[in-house]
């Protein structure tokens, strides 16, 4: 009796962590159907210590299973483009600047505008926004 309700238990608890699993993978998908929408997004980063703001373009292209963010933008030296695979979850984007590390932008549905933003600074001590070009 004590096995058959054990295995009661574990399947209620397969159960659960496969309904989860599948919410998230949804949320998931539809960060990545978002950010495949639009041919471009305008990338601002800015430094709220110094003032300083910067602004490059993004491109988020599907590459099999994968999603890669091509990314455009100046630095004080010239143009700087670089390319970098991009982790999405239930509801953020990761991913890597050319110059920046750990980009980590959250999906906000109440802002109309500026639909990816970070909440922390990077290493660099740069915010980060996205918005449709």
């Amino acid at each position: 009796m004590k096995r058959e309700y054990t295995n009661k238990i574990s399947a209620i608890i397969v159960g659960v962590i496969f309904a989860i699993f599948c919410v998230l993978s949804a949320h998931a998908q539809d960060l990545k159907a978002i950010l495949l929408k639009p041919a471009v997004w305008i990338c601002v980063w800015s430094n709220p210590s110094l003032g300083y703001i910067g602004k490059g373009e993004i491109v988020f292209e599907s590459r099999g299973d994968k999603v890669v963010a091509k990314i455009e933008t100046s630095s004080a030296t010239g143009p700087v483009s670089c390319e970098r695979d991009v982790i999405i979850s239930e509801d953020t984007v990761k991913f890597d600047g050319c110059i920046d590390r750990n980009i980590v932008l959250i999906f906000d549905p109440n802002d109309k505008v500026y639909l990816f933003k970070s909440k922390t600074e990077t290493v660099n001590g740069l915010l980060y926004k996205l918005r449709e070009k």
